[in-house]
């Protein structure tokens, strides 16, 4: 591998595994390798055989050319053009209604607070 085409596949590597939220340990352990062979991948110390990329792909839920198409693929921060953007809209939608659903749950709080201390008010005043 030339070593930009190195470099693109350690970020896609690093970025299918933190997509699929694995470890390197969880990835060794899924296509029976050693985590040190996976960190040899990432420090460019070493590439997987064609035989064990295909599993990478298939615990990582992509296609094969996937580590080696020319899409961008950002600077080690997530950024990815394409299918990733997807993801991250998916994530954010998700974050947001998450808020929501805690404003919600603020507001109802709010309310039973205030009902709670309208109740005590009338119990001090009744004595």
């Amino acid at each position: 591998m030339t070593e930009k085409k190195e470099k693109d596949f350690i970020k896609k590597l690093k970025l299918a595994m933190l997509e699929s939220g694995l470890t390197q340990t969880d990835l060794a352990k899924k296509i029976g390798i050693t985590q040190s062979s996976i960190n040899k991948w990432i420090d460019g110390t070493n590439n997987p055989k064609i035989s064990t990329l295909k599993k990478v792909a298939k615990a990582t839920g992509k296609p094969v050319n996937y580590f080696f198409d020319n899409s961008p693929v950002g600077d080690g921060n997530n950024i990815v053009h394409g299918n990733h953007n997807s993801v991250e809209a998916k994530k954010t939608a998700t974050l947001e209604k998450e808020i929501e659903l805690l404003k919600a749950k603020q507001e109802v709080q709010r309310l039973a607070i205030a009902n709670l201390m309208l109740r005590l008010e009338k119990l001090e005043h009744k004595k």
